[in-house]
């Protein structure tokens, strides 16, 4: 019989190595979505959140097997992410910046999303017997709570990144880039220069970056073309050894990611003193769509 002390430290062992019985389950998902074509982006979503879920079972439940895991469970969990989990528990550099604890219904949908996708593939390859994806419920979302930014709304935000360092350049030509031609920001971030049309004043979004898997040429403002073709000559002036191909990066001159661009951009929301509006990524997309229509686009034919 094992004593309280050596149960302690085999769960804080668990924990440590962040091991649990699902694990082999879930290296089976992602291995047969990969060979399905999934894209990196939904390939690396599935994976994240299996590590948010894998955290709390590591802590839940650690020894739970699949055959034992019921939609009571799976409730739990969608619970925990309701009430206790902050949107960036267990990130490196980003949790400190959020201490609310529990996730918008919209964010708990996204991460559900994936986790019934892995629940039916369990269940559709014979390793799990009940169908538990068809038994977890979404939450209730308002349809548009997104909004738009106003125009004044929209000039704070551009005054707000500082120029004379590279980061803030960086930053102001990606919302203006946002801005200007309603890119989602996964596509703005792939951006590379051969992307770039600076003299016909377009962008190309190849089909394995877009999220329909359809490449389509995007037309920017002149003004727009410049402030690109500004910050490719930068990034050759402050790269020079590494020649990156990428237009948005670090200041060692990694790749700017997805959670790095949302975390800048709504700093300088909050610089700005943006106010009644979500800051984030799509946001701006939403300011553009508004924007095209209001001005007799047609978003079943260009957007």
């Amino acid at each position: 019989m094992p004593t309280a002390t050596a149960t302690r430290e085999r769960l804080t062992s668990i924990a440590i190595t962040l091991h649990h019985p699902l694990d082999h389950y879930s290296a089976l998902f992602l291995r047969a979505k990969k060979t399905e074509g999934l894209k990196p982006r939904m390939l690396n979503d599935h994976e994240s959140h299996y590590r948010y879920l894998q955290r709390w079972l590591v802590e839940q439940y650690p020894t739970l097997k699949l055959e034992e895991l019921t939609a009571d469970h799976v409730r739990q969990y969608v619970g925990h992410m309701l009430t206790e989990q902050t949107l960036y528990n267990g990130h490196p550099t980003l949790q400190s910046h959020n201490i609310v604890k529990g996730l918008s219904p919209a964010t708990v949908n996204v991460r559900t999303r994936t986790l019934k996708c892995f629940l039916r593939f369990l269940h559709d390859e014979g390793y799990l017997q009940t169908d538990l994806a068809s038994r977890i419920k979404l939450q209730k979302v308002a349809e548009d709570t997104i909004g738009a930014f106003e125009k004044e709304q929209v000039l704070q935000l551009l005054a707000a990144p500082n120029h004379w360092k590279y980061t803030g350049f960086r930053d102001y030509v990606l919302l203006t880039v946002l801005f200007d031609t309603g890119l989602r920001i996964n596509e703005a971030l792939n951006l590379t220069v051969d992307d770039l049309n600076l003299t016909d004043k377009t962008i190309t979004i190849r089909a394995n970056v877009a999220k329909n898997g359809k490449s389509r040429i995007v037309p920017m403002s002149k003004r727009t073309a410049e402030l690109l073709d500004a910050l490719v000559q930068e990034n050759r002036t402050q790269f020079r050894n590494s020649s990156p191909s990428t237009v948005f990066l670090l200041n060692n001159g990694k790749p700017l990611t997805s959670n790095q661009a949302y975390e800048r951009i709504r700093l300088h929301g909050e610089k700005a003193g943006i106010t009644g509006v979500r800051v984030s990524p799509h946001t701006f997309r939403h300011t553009f769509a508004t924007l095209f229509v209001m001005n007799g686009g047609d978003l079943n034919c260009s957007y």
